[in-house]
C-alpha cells in the first residue's frame, strides 16, 4: 500500500536543490511500486519517497549491495550523490533517494519468451557469483522453519481458520482450493522425510527476484531492481521461484520441466549445486506456497482486490502440479545436470 507523500512539489525543489545541487524544473508523480516516486526534468532522475517502514541504514545497505553488482558489470540503478557524499537522505521520517532514469519498460509475469527466461537465469547466476564477495553480512532467511513439523501444523491451522470464514456455496473455488492446501499439507507432514535440508546451498541472494524486478529495452534486461529483500538464503528456492514467474509455458502454473532444467543448467555455469539442491528444489518451494494463504485472504476481506485473487489461483495451480511432480522434477534435474558430469 502506497503512502501519503510529505512532499510538495515546492518542497521537492527545494530539497533536492539543497542536498543535491539539482535545478528542478519539471516534477511528474509516477503511479508504480510501493514507494512514492517522481520523475524530475522530464526523466533525467527519479526521486523515490521510501515507506515509513524503512530506515536509513537498510536503504544504505540495499545501494552498497547495487554499487557491489556493479562494479561486476550488472546491470542496477545508478544512485545520486548528496553534496555530502551520501547516497540517501532522510525528509520528515522518510528515506529519501534520487537515482538516474531507466530507459525501457516492464514485463508481466509469465510472458518471457525462451531466450528471456534463460537470460533471467544468467543474470541471477551472476548476482549470487558477486555476492559471494560482498564485505558485509546480510540477514539470514532461516527457511528450516518452513518445513518443520510444528511449522506445517501451524500453516494447516491457517489455512483451516481462513477456510472456516467462507462457505462452500459463497466461494466455491476458493474452498476447494483451501481443502487441498490443507490435504497436501497434511500428506506432506506424514510423508515428507526433512533432514537432508540442512545440505542446500545458502548463499547471498537478491531475496525476491522475478521478471516483476526487471526493466527491459529492446527484449532484453537494461536493469535489474529492489535489491531491499537481499539475504542469505538455500538458492534453490530463488531459483525455481524465478523460473516460474518468468517462462510463459508456466502461466497456468503447470512448470515445463525442460525449460527449468535449462534454466537451472544456465544458472550452473556461474554457481554449482549439489544433489540435495536438485532433489529438494520443487519441495522447498512447494511447501513455502502451501503454507501462504496470500491473495485468498486479502480477496475474502475485500472482494474488488481480483488481481490478488488470480495470483492465489497461480500459487494454488503450482502447489497441485509440484505435489504431483516434484519426483519427477528432482529425478530429471539430477540426471540431466548432475550424472552428466
Amino acid at each position: 500500500m502506497i503512502e501519503e507523500t510529505v512532499f510538495t512539489k515546492e518542497e521537492i525543489i527545494e530539497i533536492v536543490k539543497s542536498n543535491y545541487n539539482i535545478e528542478v524544473n519539471q516534477i511528474e508523480k509516477l503511479d508504480r511500486g510501493s514507494a512514492n516516486l517522481y520523475s524530475l526534468n522530464n526523466d533525467k532522475y527519479i526521486l523515490k519517497e521510501f515507506q515509513s517502514k524503512y530506515t536509513k541504514d537498510e536503504i544504505d545497505k540495499e545501494i552498497a549491495i547495487i554499487n557491489h553488482l556493479s562494479e561486476d558489470d550488472i546491470p542496477v540503478p545508478e544512485y545520486v550523490k548528496t553534496l555530502s557524499g551520501e547516497y540517501s537522505i532522510i525528509y520528515k521520517g522518510r528515506v529519501i533517494i534520487i537515482q538516474k532514469y531507466i530507459e525501457g519498460y516492464t514485463m508481466e509475469s509469465n510472458t518471457g519468451n525462451y531466450s528471456q527466461m534463460l537470460e533471467s537465469a544468467e543474470y541471477l547466476g551472476k548476482i549470487i557469483k558477486s555476492l559471494e564477495t560482498l564485505n558485509f553480512d546480510l540477514p539470514s532467511n532461516d527457511v528450516s522453519s518452513w518445513y518443520s513439523q510444528e511449522t506445517i501444523n501451524e500453516s494447516i491451522e491457517k489455512q483451516e481458520k481462513l477456510l472456516k470464514k467462507i462457505s462452500k456455496n459463497t466461494y466455491p473455488q476458493i474452498y476447494k482450493d483451501l481443502t487441498d492446501k490443507i490435504s497436501m499439507l497434511k500428506y506432506i507432514k506424514d510423508n515428507l522425510d526433512f533432514k537432508d535440508m540442512s545440505k542446500l546451498t545458502v548463499m547471498n541472494t537478491h531475496g525476491d527476484y522475478s521478471v516483476l524486478q526487471f526493466i527491459y529495452k529492446d527484449g532484453k534486461i537494461n536493469a535489474i531492481i529492489d535489491f531491499v529483500s537481499a539475504c542469505k538464503m538455500p538458492i534453490v528456492w530463488e531459483i525455481i521461484r524465478s523460473y516460474s514467474y518468468i517462462d510463459k509455458k508456466a502461466k497456468d502454473g503447470k512448470l515445463d520441466i525442460d525449460n527449468l532444467v535449462q534454466y537451472v543448467k544456465t544458472f550452473m555455469d556461474y554457481v554449482q549445486l549439489n544433489k540435495y539442491d536438485l532433489k529438494f528444489m520443487p519441495y522447498l518451494y512447494l511447501v513455502q506456497l502451501l503454507a501462504s494463504t496470500f491473495g485468498y485472504k486479502q480477496y475474502i476481506a475485500d472482494n474488488s482486490k481480483k488481481s490478488l485473487l488470480e495470483f492465489a489461483y497461480f500459487r494454488t495451480n503450482l502447489c497441485k502440479y509440484l505435489f504431483k511432480n516434484a519426483e519427477k522434477i528432482s529425478n530429471a534435474l539430477i540426471e540431466e545436470l548432475l550424472n552428466q558430469n
